[in-house]
């Protein structure tokens, strides 16, 4: 199991994707966002260009381990153990370029299934539903695209992948346009 953070001005005690990218879109995939930096969560426990919200929850949850037939990532190329169940299952062919990056082969493979020109919600919700059934759990991507062996973040593509272990109220405050956390403010939430 590979422990992440997620940040939300929301309190819940599991992870629902019914409104999943109506705020922020869904840039690396339909799916729960996670990350391995707990200051990014915390970050990201503020909506973007809203108001200071009155609260701030930061999540500590457990996903599955990482291997190389269960993931996505964005900038490099698919396994070929993916590329063979999607040609399978899809019964065509995975073209070339689409297999050089785990970012074009998601949206390529939710046009596919939707019949769309372009990935939009609705084609990487089909994509992620998709994915899922053949064991494909997650999207990855570097957190700081000029450190791409740093620290993580994901999408993971069904919400029932995700375990909440610990659920802390947090304090934030703004500097230098960065939310963080304020110093000695967790207080852990039992639910």
């Amino acid at each position: 199991m590979n422990q992440l953070y997620h940040g939300s001005p929301a309190l819940f005690d599991r992870f629902y994707l019914v409104a999943a990218g109506s705020a922020t879109g869904v840039k690396f995939g339909y799916g729960v966002y996670l990350t391995e930096s707990e200051a990014s969560a915390v970050h990201y426990s503020q909506p973007r260009n809203m108001p200071l919200t009155p609260q701030h929850y930061l999540y500590t949850v457990e996903v599955p381990a990482l291997t190389d037939d269960n993931h996505l990532v964005s900038a490099l190329p698919v396994a070929q153990s993916i590329i063979e169940r999607v040609e399978s299952k899809l019964g065509i062919t995975v073209p070339d370029d689409v297999r050089r990056q785990g970012k074009e082969f998601r949206k390529w493979t939710g046009c596919m299934l939707t019949g769309g020109k372009k990935a939009g919600l609705e084609e990487e919700r089909a994509a992620a539903e998709f994915l899922d059934s053949i064991g494909v759990f997650c999207n990855v991507w570097p957190q700081a695209q000029t450190k791409p062996d740093g620290l993580k973040n994901m999408a993971v593509f069904n919400p029932d992948k995700v375990r909440i272990v610990r659920i802390e109220q947090i304090g934030i405050t703004l500097k230098n346009g960065k939310h963080l956390l304020v110093e000695g403010s967790k207080k852990e939430i039992r639910l």
